[in-house]
């Protein structure tokens, strides 16, 4: 899948979950998913997301930008990575988009060790 200049492909992930897991043929059919809203404009009390609305300066433009996103699945690598990402809560991105996050919300992004940070003296084994 090519790069989406905004954060839909998590929503394309998403949307396409029940059509792996063989629960519907499309994602439309699904009831509990936003594709119809989204790529249809169909009726509902959902707010659209803010990146959804840089897909297009429309309502049209955007119904047929999401769309367009669905032409293509979904490598599974790519979505093995969504996946380790969204577990570990980490963004997907290069080294720059992490450093942007970090910045941006004041938080250490990437992985970190498990468990509490070592008191002073725990470091020494304990020999009986």
């Amino acid at each position: 899948m090519g790069r989406c200049p905004c954060a839909c492909e998590d929503q394309v992930v998403a949307s396409m979950g029940p059509v792996r897991a063989g629960m519907v043929r499309r994602p439309e059919e699904y009831q509990w998913s936003s594709y119809g809203v989204n790529a249809w404009g169909d009726s509902s009390w959902l707010m659209p997301h803010e990146e959804y609305l840089k897909l297009g300066s429309d309502h049209q433009a955007r119904t047929q930008a999401y769309r367009e996103l669905f032409r293509h699945q979904v490598r599974e690598e790519d979505l093995s990575l969504m996946r380790k990402a969204a577990h570990y809560c980490q963004p997907v991105g290069d080294e720059r988009f992490r450093e942007q996050i970090e910045s941006r919300y004041g938080i250490k992004a990437g992985q970190m060790k498990r468990g509490r940070p070592r008191r002073k003296g725990e470091d020494e084994l304990v020999q009986f």
